[in-house]
């Protein structure tokens, strides 16, 4: 994703605002005075504020994108991977959490669907990773419990996001990944008789892009 040095400002000081001040109280105006821009710059680049929203979720997830694609070109061992894979989850969402959390608080999102298109992508992508990541650690053998390990990793994610946007608390990020891998090492290791079928993600999957 290419993008220009002054759409990415205006991104940057949006993010800024909306998180200390909200997204309805924050006007054009007060993003394009801590620009150092015009109105007329503004919609150059961005149609409404709404459309600037878009653009931030999208900035941020084709970085936590690049990161994590950054990962496989490592020299690394597959644990120490996917130990790096849980850490820039957490890294990433720290860094927006004021921002999130304003999201939240004002339930927020822009009018039409392209943002609920851009997070069942981002989804898709996420199901992807765990899975190649987690077949890179466990085997092959894993793969019939991938649906299961997929939810339940997520889970377990999910579960220390809402502790960083929520709570705010200051975690040691690559301690809790290093944490969460022993917790996905017990996982595994009592796993028996498969809960969803084998192919659960992909339907699932199919069914976001269709």
């Amino acid at each position: 994703m290419i993008i220009s040095t002054k759409k990415l400002l205006i991104i940057e000081r949006a993010v800024e605002l909306f998180a200390k001040s909200g997204f309805e109280s924050t006007s054009v105006q007060e993003i394009t005075e801590a620009c150092g821009i015009s109105k007329g710059s503004f919609y150059l680049y961005f149609k409404s504020k709404e459309s600037l929203l878009f653009s931030i979720f999208e900035v941020f997830i084709d970085r936590v994108s690049k990161k994590v694609a950054s990962v496989f070109e490592m020299d690394s061992s597959p644990k120490d991977k996917l130990e790096l894979f849980l850490c820039i989850q957490f890294e990433e969402i720290d860094q927006y959490s004021d921002f999130i959390l304003m999201l939240l608080r004002e339930q927020t999102k822009p009018e039409d669907t392209e943002l609920f298109v851009l997070m069942q992508q981002m989804d898709k992508q996420l199901n992807d990773t765990l899975k190649e990541l987690l077949v890179g650690v466990y085997g092959i053998t894993i793969k019939r419990h991938i649906p299961d390990m997929t939810i339940m990793v997520k889970g377990l994610i999910k579960g220390y996001i809402e502790l960083i946007i929520m709570y705010n608390r200051n975690l040691d990020f690559k301690k809790l990944a290093n944490f969460l891998l022993y917790r996905i090492d017990s996982l595994v290791s009592g796993l028996t008789t498969p809960f969803l079928e084998e192919d659960f993600i992909l339907k699932i999957d199919d069914k976001k892009t269709t």
